[in-house]
């Protein structure tokens, strides 16, 4: 009995930690040039998980549900 419950336990957490785990991924561009965006920074709302856009403008984030709201900033020169 105790190992049936323990197993369902095990998959419920199992199943828990799969859903929070969705990666976002995409390209930053400036809307008026085309340009693609280097170093902008990519933040989950209400989190401190993030990134930033490598040398393509490019970024990958793994967020916490599917949900998520996304915030970007950009300081140019």
């Amino acid at each position: 009995m105790k190992k049936n419950i323990l197993l369902i336990g095990l998959f419920l957490i199992f199943g828990i930690a799969l859903q929070a785990q969705i990666k976002v991924s995409g390209t930053v561009t400036d809307d008026s040039t085309g340009e693609t965006l280097i170093g902008a920074t990519i933040l989950e709302k209400g989190t401190s998980n993030g990134t930033i856009t490598d040398l393509d403008g490019n970024f990958e984030l793994e967020v916490s549900n599917k949900d998520a709201v996304l915030e970007l900033s950009y300081t140019g020169f």
